[in-house]
């Protein structure tokens, strides 16, 4: 009925009961068993001096056939070694030694865990208390950093607990963790690659991948003398292409709002950022409400301004070079860029200033994806758990999901 493979166990009555005391006290699948087996020799001296010195009755939440909550009552069998004095009981599979919990329900918790649920509901669910399943995950679940430096690394930050903002690197080859840092300043940072990994290790460093945070960009070289660093291609396109709407938006508060031009750049702005437009079959676009293909509705849209249209196609040709993988198209673009007077002006300004590591992007087919992807996970860990108080215990169920 309940899995038990131990055939040390011998159960002789089963019923349903009251345990526990207080607001703990709820109904139970009682269980009632005795373990015990022949042993002969002290495991702390090794004498065969054994004699039995009665029972030790103990409680174990084990898993049942239903959702009732089932409470082992087991008597496990003592010994007295009548050399060294000492006593010991018996032990079994079915739980640790000085432990409550079964192992079962254990790996059962660990599971529900890694689906983001919250330790509440994982609690209700298995019938124990909540902070059985936090000292479950505590003793099974051991955050550190990886033994091994890989040799790509990826680098971002996530907000944690209380609004501050956490460090994290991750493998950029297999998206396991490496740490997860409480802090994101370069400080802490430096501390821990230069106190965990040795300059060796180091130096074997060939790729950091990372948004345009320029603080990052201050250490790596120090940390990782041989490491080249890529700019994440999606920050790039992110960063023009919100130049490009800055410019979309002051363009269309010029204009007549019952205009065509007006509703294309209101209503169908993601045609904008398509890097490839249907120039061929006509679609009913709601905003503009007639039928039209989508290259027709965007000339409609840069047409009114040449500001505008020198934007896009800078925003176009800049994400086709980027990722097509044509760095030397890129350079080209970014170099010989005109000023417009527009907000397109300032992203450019940002790309020339880390030009070698956008190049670097285009020749790389690394990225933030996977750190990216993490960071989700995160979010959604934060969501479904209402938020964490505690950074280590956040910092674990973490680890559960990424390590």
């Amino acid at each position: 009925m309940l899995g038990i493979t131990d055939t040390n166990i011998h159960p002789y009555d089963v019923r349903e009961a009251f345990h526990g005391k207080g607001s703990g006290r709820k109904k139970y699948l009682m269980v009632y068993a005795d373990l015990t087996y022949t042993l002969t020799h002290c495991p702390q001296c090794g004498f065969p001096d054994l004699r039995k010195n009665g029972h030790k009755l103990t409680h174990i939440h084990v898993e049942g056939p239903s959702d009732q909550p089932v409470l082992l009552e087991l008597n496990k069998q003592r010994w007295r070694c009548l050399n060294c004095h000492t006593t010991c009981t018996a032990t079994t599979p079915v739980v640790k030694a000085n432990h409550s919990i079964g192992t079962k329900l254990v790996s059962h918790a660990l599971k529900l865990a890694g689906r983001a649920l919250t330790e509440t509901n994982i609690a209700l669910f298995l019938g124990i208390s909540t902070n059985s399943v936090q000292r479950a995950l505590n003793e099974n679940i051991h955050p550190h950093a990886s033994r091994k430096l890989p040799e790509n690394l990826c680098f971002d930050e996530f907000r944690s607990t209380k609004s501050a903002m956490s460090f994290i690197c991750i493998d950029a080859d297999t998206h396991k963790a490496v740490k997860v840092l409480g802090g994101r300043l370069n400080k802490d940072i430096k501390e821990f690659f230069i106190n965990q990994y040795s300059v060796a290790q180091r130096a074997a460093v060939k790729r950091v991948v990372m948004d345009m945070n320029a603080a990052y960009q201050l250490i790596v070289h120090e940390l990782f003398p041989n490491a080249e660093i890529i700019i994440d291609r999606f920050h790039i396109v992110q960063m023009i292409g919100r130049a490009m709407d800055q410019i979309r938006v002051t363009t269309l508060k010029q204009l007549d709002g019952k205009s065509r031009e007006y509703k294309v750049l209101k209503s169908l702005w993601r045609l904008f950022h398509l890097a490839h437009p249907d120039a061929k079959t006509s679609h009913y676009l709601f905003g503009l409400n007639e039928y039209s293909t989508q290259q027709n509705a965007i000339d409609l849209g840069t047409s009114v301004s040449p500001k505008f249209k020198a934007a896009y196609e800078t925003y176009i040709a800049i994400h086709e070079a980027l990722m097509g993988g044509h760095p030397r198209v890129l350079k080209r673009l970014i170099i010989d860029y005109q000023p417009t007077g527009s907000a397109m002006d300032t992203a450019i300004t940002t790309l020339r200033k880390n030009l070698p590591w956008i190049i670097n992007a285009a020749k790389s087919p690394y990225s933030n994806g996977p750190i990216e992807g993490v960071n989700r996970k995160i979010k959604e860990l934060k969501r479904t758990c209402y938020g964490f108080a505690n950074q280590a215990n956040m910092f674990v169920r973490i680890y559960q999901l990424i390590a």
